[in-house]
């Protein structure tokens, strides 16, 4: 079993980013799994790090970004993500967070510094040992359980790229209007979470090609995709304020 028990680079005196267990189930308490919270401080515990819990953003559910202008590195995670999804995320940017202190420590003696891929095969190693203890401690539903266990076996830069977990981990997402963008018809009209209107065109390979209504540029999205289908009298609406 791979943990990070990494201390690198860290100044303990008055750092109000220093992650302490409590400070950990106060910032992660309400949006993960209960039964994850033990491992999640013993990855996270006396480490600084900015971590924040944000508005949905429709492009992506959480990043990581390396320290700049003296802050410390710092991850941000959608709030809107149910509990198993916020889990995978975090997990996902805490690796990067990980390679990027691997590769600090690397790169100390070294003139030509290596500088890994986003997510290649350092993240891979890391996200893979990380996820391992929450998998051997059956913190996810059974189903996602085996989902993810293949996935892991060649983890992709996002999860919503498995078409099969991401299906089972919307399965858990609280009930509303959202449907996917497979079940609109092509010329259909719909809504993101961003409040932005798209229409639906052609597939390309494993993405929908849709253009935005009133910028008319083309826009990938997965068929997994989570949207609002725009109605009839909406469409009405929208179509004449932006006309």
């Amino acid at each position: 079993m791979q943990l990070p028990f990494i201390r690198l680079f860290e100044s303990k005196a008055d750092n109000l980013y220093l992650l302490s267990p409590a400070k950990i189930e106060r910032l992660f308490g309400n949006f993960i799994p209960e039964a994850a919270m033990d491992m999640l401080i013993v990855c996270l515990q006396g480490h600084s790090l900015d971590c924040r819990v944000v508005s949905k953003r429709s492009t992506k559910a959480g990043d990581f970004r390396q320290p700049r202008n003296g802050q410390p590195s710092r991850i941000t995670i959608n709030g809107d993500l149910n509990r198993y999804a916020f889990l995978l995320t975090l997990i996902h940017e805490v690796a990067h967070f990980f390679v990027y202190l691997d590769t600090e420590k690397a790169n100390t003696f070294l003139i030509r510094k290596h500088r890994p891929l986003p997510h290649g095969k350092e993240w891979k190693k890391r996200f893979t040992g990380l996820i391992q203890p929450f998998l051997s401690m059956n913190v996810f539903p059974l189903e996602v359980e085996k989902a993810l266990v293949s996935y892991f076996e060649a983890p992709k830069a996002s999860a919503s790229a498995d078409s099969r977990l991401q299906r089972l981990l919307q399965a858990y997402d609280p009930p509303g209007e959202f449907i996917r963008i497979t079940d609109i018809p092509e010329g259909g009209l719909f809504m993101t979470g961003s409040g932005r209107v798209f229409v639906k065109m052609d597939r390309l390979r494993k993405r929908y090609r849709c253009r935005c209504y009133k910028s008319r540029k083309m826009y990938l999205f997965s068929p997994e995709a989570m949207i609002l289908p725009v109605k009839s009298e909406r469409e009405e609406k929208y179509c004449n304020s932006s006309g």
